[in-house]
């Protein structure tokens, strides 16, 4: 199994993930686009683990969570990277809360050489480029604006199925932090 830790989406993020998902696959394109009960916004991406490691990342976990303090986000625009012309990866970025996230990566050990970049990914691109509507589609995208409280850290282990991944929710500390 592939582990990550995450912040996991509430039903009204799900929802309006969704709905921008709905309008954007009907702008064409060749995307595999995320169910949106899967969506979150990763913080750390272990890659395949085994079972017998579960405590480990379980205890990492739980000493982060007790060093943040439940903060709040905002989820902003839609957008992609490298750019509406070639979105390889569509996504929903975050209009604050950036701090805490970034701390929140930090303390359960983040190790990228890029930049850290909180977003929820909504599809990923199957092509090198985006045809003309669907970059119009994309760059017409409301900015959502959705406060959401952050509570926990959810640990998330993603399975392969023939239908791509299927991600379960194996863990969750509360955050506890002063």
């Amino acid at each position: 199994m592939r582990l990550f830790i995450a912040v996991a989406a509430d039903d009204e993020v799900q929802a309006a993930a969704a709905a921008a998902v709905a309008r954007l696959s009907r702008a064409g394109g060749n995307f595999r686009w995320v169910d949106p009960r899967d969506m979150h916004t990763t913080l750390r991406y272990f890659g395949p683990m085994s079972e017998s490691d579960l405590p480990v990342v379980r205890d990492l976990m739980t000493h982060a969570a007790a060093q943040i303090e439940p903060f709040e986000i905002v989820y902003g625009s839609v957008g992609a990277f490298d750019s509406p012309e070639e979105a390889r990866v569509v996504w929903i970025g975050l209009n604050s809360g950036l701090t805490s996230m970034e701390r929140a990566a930090k303390l359960v050990g983040l190790a990228e050489k890029r930049p850290f970049s909180p977003h929820m990914t909504l599809g990923r691109n199957r092509k090198k480029v985006a045809p003309p509507e669907f970059v119009a589609a994309l760059q017409a995208e409301p900015i959502l604006n959705m406060r959401r409280p952050v509570s926990r850290l959810s640990l998330y282990a993603s399975k392969p199925t023939s239908f791509g991944h299927a991600y379960e929710i194996v863990f969750e500390a509360e955050l506890k932090g002063a």
